[in-house]
């Protein structure tokens, strides 16, 4: 019975935010909460120090949207090649917006949730805060295009990589970081995207020689091209 009780009371609770290490070759993933804020981590086991942080975020309900996901299919495939190349990349389980929240509300409250996960990264990795890069799928992608627009918030990353998402002109005009928008060929999206998005950054902005924009021809529909590559590259780009 003393044995019994002793092996009770000695039984060590769960450390808030901690969650079991899932590893897949050289890559380790763990989901984590750190600076309040929830994200699933990619690293390459090898790994003691980074070329710089990435963090995604899922697409969602735009009229009704849930807090983000962090099992994207798109947003792995990303953050698993950043990861195998020596980059600490997460996907962020950003807040579901408040009822009623208009877009930019949503928007400003978005682009505060990357910013905490970059700082959590940031400090517990020790990796310098402006190396970042941000990007989303689809309503995240929408939400970062128009929280860059309106706040400052995330002005010191090198750039907002942006899938199946869209734009205006006044948000393109008002840019605060460079961006590389892709989307399939077809405007399923209703706003500028793609390489009509790059078109609409006025050329004496400071942010135009850094950005891109990408109409896929191969594709007609809503987020349906594998560009892991693509936005691989621009990222690498980015952070030299």
């Amino acid at each position: 019975m003393c044995i019994l009780i002793g092996t009770l009371s000695c039984k060590k609770s769960k450390t808030p935010g901690a969650e079991k290490e899932v590893i897949k070759g050289d890559i380790k993933q763990v989901v984590e909460t750190v600076n309040g804020i929830t994200y699933k981590i990619f690293t390459n086991t090898n790994a003691t120090t980074f070329n710089g942080i990435l963090v995604l975020g899922s697409g969602n309900d735009e009229n009704n949207p849930s807090e983000g996901s962090l099992n994207g299919a798109a947003e792995t495939n990303l953050c698993e090649k950043a990861a195998a190349n020596g980059y600490a990349a997460a996907i962020v389980k950003y807040q579901k917006p408040p009822a009623g929240s208009d877009w930019n509300s949503r928007a400003k409250l978005l682009g505060e949730d990357f910013n905490k996960a970059i700082v959590g990264i940031s400090g517990k990795y020790g990796i310098d805060k402006n190396k970042s890069v941000v990007g989303g799928f689809s309503y995240a992608s929408f939400m970062l295009f128009s929280d860059i627009s309106v706040n400052t918030t995330l002005s010191y990353t090198k750039g907002v990589l942006g899938a199946c998402g869209g734009s205006g002109t006044w948000n393109a005009q008002n840019f605060k970081t460079p961006i590389f928008s892709i989307n399939c060929s077809g405007n399923f999206e209703g706003n500028f995207n793609g390489k009509a998005l790059y078109d609409q950054i006025p050329a004496n902005s400071p942010i135009k020689g850094k950005s891109e924009g990408v109409t896929d021809n191969s594709c007609n529909t809503h987020c349906g091209g594998d560009w892991t590559n693509q936005m691989y590259t621009k990222m690498v780009v980015w952070l030299q």
